[in-house]
């Protein structure tokens, strides 16, 4: 495949679009940015596109919109499809080799079979842990079980899990940005250093508000979640009571 500004496999692109009908007139008029000198059909330069039909734009390699097997085409619209007999979550499921039959197994939705749901959807399906020691039962988006960069899997085992060198809460906070430099100050627990420990566990380690000096203790993953992440509760006196602790300053 071609890099962008060199010649790539076959004609110009704008000459492949006016030779290919229908399919031709609607990727030059997705394309949305100005053709780089002999740019083909088969470039692998990551063009900008608009779509058509939902207006949604990305960027997508030429040649991967141009070929004849698989073409790619706005991942907006293929994000909203509806399920059909070859595009729903156990269709996809028997394509994705191991992966596919893990989430096949732990997919134990009542109210969706797998059929009525896409590997894309934002249905919050139930699913039951395939690991014979946790068997844990949770739900969770099936487009988040499904996606290629870090897919969601077990909360329990993730909890459970091991720390190790790269899996540990001190590591997790040098990747997250503001929440993890404030958790990283506030944790002052001395029984567990934050390498003994993931940011999943269960462990309710000893923390100190950087804001009002309260120190309390709480559960390492109900301050990391993504989801409504757990602060002081001095200073969110509107918090769980049985979270509250007495003040202890200078220890």
């Amino acid at each position: 495949m071609a890099k962008k500004g060199q010649k790539g496999p076959g004609k110009p692109f704008l000459e492949w679009c006016a030779e290919n009908g229908e399919r031709g007139e609607r990727l030059a008029n997705e394309f949305r940015e100005e053709l780089p000198t002999e740019l083909t059909y088969g470039s692998d330069y990551k063009a900008k596109w608009k779509c058509l039909k939902c207006k949604h734009v990305w960027r997508a390699e030429v040649g991967n919109r141009t070929r004849s097997d698989k073409p790619t085409g706005c991942p907006m619209c293929a994000h909203n499809a509806p399920p059909s007999k070859t595009n729903n979550f156990l269709a996809w499921c028997e394509k994705n080799g191991e992966l596919g039959k893990k989430l096949s197994r732990e997919y134990v939705d009542k109210d969706e079979p797998p059929t009525a749901v896409t590997k894309a959807s934002k249905y919050k399906a139930k699913w039951k842990c395939s690991n014979v020691e946790c068997k844990h039962v949770w739900r969770a988006q099936v487009g988040g079980r499904t996606k290629s960069v870090k897919p969601t899997a077990c909360l329990k085992c993730a909890r459970n899990a091991l720390a190790s060198k790269t899996n540990n809460f001190l590591a997790w906070c040098e990747k997250n940005g503001e929440l993890g430099k404030k958790l990283s100050r506030e944790c002052v627990d001395k029984d567990k250093p934050p390498t003994a420990v993931t940011k999943g566990a269960t462990y309710k380690a000893k923390w100190k508000c950087g804001r009002c000096s309260y120190e309390w203790r709480a559960k390492l993953y109900h301050r990391t979640t993504s989801n409504r992440p757990s602060g002081c509760p001095e200073c969110n006196p509107t918090g769980p009571k049985q979270h509250m602790k007495k003040r202890r300053r200078g220890e």
